[in-house]
């Protein structure tokens, strides 16, 4: 069965991401290397990690991108046919995700979701409404629901914390997204899970059948955490909505037996059994690395 990252990021400092940014991103976890995400990068990163296929997105936070100290470097832009560039010079390693602004251009940015779709083969959307400060249950996002279920592709939303200044946490509440799915049943939506509202994401998935939980928050922390989100999952019969996602990560904090990523979710049915709890099986685990997102990705495999 394929194997598929559901998160993972493009981006080429400072052209289209200012250094200021990501020294804000990781200032909380002691820094970080100013790295260009190129295609090449995240097809070595799923090589180091084994996985077969990766969703790729930039960026558009043009209206919003701010920092008192740069004024001038105000703008965090990743184009979409950036992003496709780098899938076709892998087109059997990456899969592209459209992303924009519903808010600077309503009309422009139905128009850009339907190129990327139809033209450009992309295979969902990433909305993120903390940094271009709009909820996800914001009205004049409808039109953008109605786009993605006409195109039969997901809605992926960031929620939860981010070390950005600029971006509003208010808008980051996933619990909003209960009325997308009331008044959306058809729509297809992926809930970016991330503290401080991972209960209430794996609930919402729980809640609403076409929701999905990506675990990218779980890729740097180790197999303990990633047993109990899991075990939850499947205690309220939604395991099999659950995606792998690494947000450009292969890290492995010091003191771990695993070497990447995918090998800590390998290591969750021994902390099943060191707890004397029921293990996942083979095809679960095969479900959560690859077969859910493939079907909802429309990958095959």
């Amino acid at each position: 069965m394929v194997s598929v990252d559901c998160h993972l990021h493009l981006g080429v400092v400072p052209s289209q991401i200012p250094e200021w940014w990501l020294t804000e991103m990781y200032r909380p976890y002691g820094g970080g290397a100013l790295a260009n995400y190129d295609g090449q990068w995240i097809v070595d990163l799923l090589d180091r990690s084994g996985v077969d296929v990766g969703l790729v997105q930039g960026g558009d936070m043009r209206r919003t991108t701010f920092s008192p100290d740069h004024p001038a470097e105000h703008d965090v832009f990743v184009p979409n046919d950036y992003t496709a560039e780098q899938v076709a010079l892998f087109p059997d390693r990456l899969k592209g995700v459209a992303v924009i602004d519903p808010i600077r251009d309503m009309g422009a940015a139905l128009e850009e979701l339907d190129r990327c779709v139809n033209e450009l083969d992309f295979r969902a959307l990433k909305l993120l409404g903390s940094y271009l400060h709009f909820s996800p249950n914001d009205r004049r996002l409808d039109p953008i629901y109605e786009k993605c279920i006409e195109l039969g592709i997901p809605a992926h939303f960031f929620t939860g914390w981010t070390p950005i200044i600029m971006a509003r946490l208010e808008n980051a509440d996933p619990v909003q997204l209960d009325e997308v799915g009331r008044r959306f049943r058809d729509l297809k939506v992926i809930i970016s899970m991330a503290d401080p509202w991972i209960d209430q994401c794996i609930l919402l998935v729980a809640k609403h059948p076409n929701f999905h939980g990506d675990m990218y928050h779980y890729a740097e922390l180790g197999p303990e955490p990633l047993f109990e989100v899991l075990d939850r999952f499947r205690s309220l019969s939604a395991l099999d909505r659950v995606l792998y996602g690494s947000n450009n990560s292969d890290k492995v904090r010091v003191g771990r037996a695993e070497a990447t990523v995918p090998d800590v979710y390998r290591s969750v049915n021994r902390v099943a059994r060191e707890r004397g709890a029921e293990p996942f099986t083979e095809e679960q685990m095969a479900a959560i690395m690859g077969g859910s997102a493939a079907r909802l990705y429309g990958l095959g495999g």
